[in-house]
């Protein structure tokens, strides 16, 4: 799990472990981006499951879509920039993907869609950008909780967190429906 996705879940009070998923991430031929970033989620949470039974689970995955081809983690300064001089004035899309594995082994799952239509921005602003957030390990360059933002027109998504990697909306949701709530801690009921 990123550590964008441990912040996101410790600042909603989740109390986790976190544990590696060791599987493959190359995309199958003919995978579309929701598809493979849906797989990745669900075999990341089948994965510790079974090297943690007896234990909830939640797998999660995020790629981003430009003009038809997946955007990974750039790993590096100048693949940022190459990534980012693809997006002014374009549509990209993002796929956040999380899977709830219960303690049954049923696993919830869901795709969150994020659309972002970036505005016209120069090489100077996507090096400024770079240079103050350093994306290299955020899909398709794209820190949304950071300076990103100045390079959107806007937004569109059920779930504005999914962005930075876990769709908390629809995590606790599920979460809820396996007795996990930080709403109601008091209660041993969900617990």
């Amino acid at each position: 799990m990123s550590r964008y996705r441990r912040e996101q879940l410790n600042a909603l009070g989740y109390t986790f472990e976190v544990v590696p998923a060791d599987v493959d991430e190359t995309p199958r031929i003919g995978e579309s981006a929701r598809e493979l970033t849906l797989r990745l989620a669900r075999e990341k949470a089948k994965t510790v499951a079974a090297q943690h039974p007896g234990c909830i689970v939640i797998g999660s995955d995020q790629v981003g879509v430009c003009k038809g081809e997946i955007l990974t983690k750039p790993g590096n300064r100048q693949r940022a920039l190459d990534c980012l001089m693809r997006y002014p004035n374009n549509t990209v899309s993002f796929e956040t993907a999380v899977a709830v594995r219960n303690l049954d082994g049923l696993v919830y799952a869901d795709v969150i869609t994020t659309t972002i239509k970036f505005r016209e921005f120069d090489l100077t602003e996507a090096r400024n950008y770079v240079d103050l957030d350093q994306p290299f390990d955020c899909a398709g360059a794209i820190k949304s909780e950071r300076h990103a933002p100045l390079l959107f027109e806007w937004v569109c998504s059920d779930d504005p967190s999914a962005l930075i990697g876990l769709p908390l909306i629809r995590t606790s949701s599920f979460l809820r429906l396996v007795g996990i709530n930080p709403l109601r801690k008091d209660d041993p009921s969900t617990h």
